[in-house]
């Protein structure tokens, strides 16, 4: 059986070209730039498909798309000349909306303080070590007076883009309700299939145990988390942003956590980065702060992006 060609349409480095080969099903190989004619499939991140690259391409039958990259494709052309398109999500994305989750599964569980005072030697009742069985063990030896889970909570996201669709994957797996808030509302159709459903911003922040940012920042939406918006939230709820710093405003989050408005917060973004060393949220208390960390490392991201991309086409033999 003749191998299916896969072509690029622009240049990538050796280990993302090699990460690619050895992802590719049964049946495709890699083409060399000079074999465009013969070219089955298409794969573009950054480059551009047009009319020429079409005309140069008569058995093309199938372009994949990193969504993530700059790249330029005709879809209109594509789908005039039968050309089916996928496109392939950025694991970047879906490593943020894990970095949310895991935020709010660290500040439900309270993991800094906990561990903190396990660490310290912290032991409550005069309960002395011994051997642990499947009956025997010290629940819970430092004392902790509250934790949750996130079974039974209801999680509102601020945004419902790919990472917020990941997240309300994610969280409707641990058994979480999951509300939304956006500008235009998604249909019936993605809401049932997601397990969402809408609320009006304000509906959202007074409802939901856990708030989540994940739209972005423009002039509109510069600290949309303001004392007003902190106020409306339950009261022992949390707050996690792995959006961007400058929808919060960060003096009205310290005051909320202060006051005990807000049982903890969780921010990968913040309005300065580096968090200058004066910040007051560096002091504020029940807060976890990564350093923009949500998202995998670029290199990595973009090998991923690659053997999903190879994983599209369909084996041949």
């Amino acid at each position: 059986m003749t191998a299916a060609l896969l072509g690029l349409v622009e240049e990538l480095p050796e280990p993302e070209l090699a990460a690619l080969r050895d992802a590719l099903p049964s049946g495709w190989i890699l083409a060399a730039d000079e074999e465009v004619a013969s070219f089955d499939a298409l794969l573009v991140r950054d480059g551009t498909i047009d009319a020429t690259v079409l005309d140069a391409a008569p058995r093309l039958r199938r372009v994949v798309r990193i969504e993530l990259g700059s790249g330029e494709v005709n879809e209109r052309a594509l789908g005039e000349r039968g050309i089916s398109v996928e496109s392939v999500a950025s694991p970047a994305l879906f490593s943020v909306a894990e970095h949310a989750v895991m935020s709010m599964l660290v500040l439900l569980k309270r993991l800094p303080r906990v561990s903190d005072e396990l660490r310290a030697g912290l032991v409550v009742g005069d309960v002395e070590p011994a051997v642990t069985t499947q009956e025997s063990y010290a629940f819970n030896w430092t004392g902790l007076e509250h934790w949750e889970a996130l079974y039974g909570k209801t999680v509102g996201l601020v945004g419902i883009g790919q990472i917020g669709k990941h997240v309300a994957r994610l969280v409707r797996a641990f058994g979480a309700e999951v509300v939304y808030t956006k500008p235009n509302p998604l249909s019936a159709e993605e809401e049932r299939e997601l397990g969402v459903s809408y609320a009006p911003f304000p509906e959202l922040l007074a409802g939901s145990h856990v708030v989540s940012l994940h739209n972005r920042f423009v002039p509109e939406t510069e600290r949309m988390m303001d004392d007003g918006a902190f106020g409306l939230m339950r009261s022992g709820s949390f707050f996690v942003n792995t959006a961007r710093g400058r929808l919060v405003d960060e003096d009205a989050l310290v005051r909320a956590l202060e006051s005990g408005r807000l049982a903890g917060a969780a921010l990968d973004v913040f309005w300065m980065e580096p968090l200058p060393t004066d910040s007051p949220l560096l002091s504020a208390p029940n807060v976890v702060l990564t350093p923009h960390t949500g998202g995998i490392p670029i290199a990595e991201s973009r090998v991923l992006e690659l053997q999903d991309a190879a994983r599209r086409l369909p084996a041949t033999s």
